[in-house]
């Protein structure tokens, strides 16, 4: 009885053209306790009040059972998309305050503590930033000077390239030569 009295206040309050006789209003409400059982007062009080404020549409001349239903059911996916969000946002929680999980037992985590030790989570942060080889910065100034000459002296074969003069230098090839170049350097010293 409270459903279908929810269904007639509704209908009632939207003033259409075409309404539903008791009826109509019975069945709905069946069908609605038939397929919504979940559904406790609470919930459908909130449906009821959404549908009045044009939370899932607007209501042109038309009111009936299908189409309670059918906002009904996008209600109950709205409903459970959020129970599911705040599922997620405690599970996370969860994790974050016991990394080892929440599902064991109080000796199997105290057991996995003493074989692991009590170590804090990872965190990105506490990586001291590694320092580069004399190999690495050469390479990377090599790659920077191939780039600026690139802007001016560069070609597209398929593959990035300097033209100076007769020679073409893919990038291996100009960073080969530099390295040679440094291996001649260092040995006229």
């Amino acid at each position: 009885m409270v459903v279908a009295e929810f269904i007639t206040d509704l209908v009632e309050f939207l003033n259409v053209g075409k309404i539903m006789n008791a009826s109509q209003v019975s069945q709905t409400a069946l069908y609605t306790l038939q397929y919504f059982p979940h559904f406790n007062l609470a919930d459908l009080k909130l449906f009821f009040d959404k549908m009045k404020l044009g939370h899932f549409g607007s209501f042109y001349d038309r009111m009936d059972g299908q189409l309670i239903l059918e906002k009904m059911e996008v209600y109950n996916q709205d409903r459970m998309t959020e129970f599911e969000q705040i599922r997620l946002q405690q599970d996370r929680e969860i994790v974050k305050n016991n990394p080892i999980g929440n599902g064991y037992h109080p000796l199997v985590i105290d057991a996995i503590k003493k074989a692991v030790g009590d170590k804090k989570p990872f965190s990105p942060e506490a990586i001291e930033p590694r320092t580069q080889t004399k190999a690495e910065i050469f390479q990377k100034m090599a790659l920077k000077q191939f780039d600026n000459l690139f802007a001016k002296y560069g070609i597209n074969i398929g593959i990035r390239a300097l033209k100076i003069g007769k020679s073409i230098f893919a990038i291996e090839d100009f960073i080969e030569r530099k390295v040679n170049n440094k291996i001649n350097f260092i040995k006229d010293k």
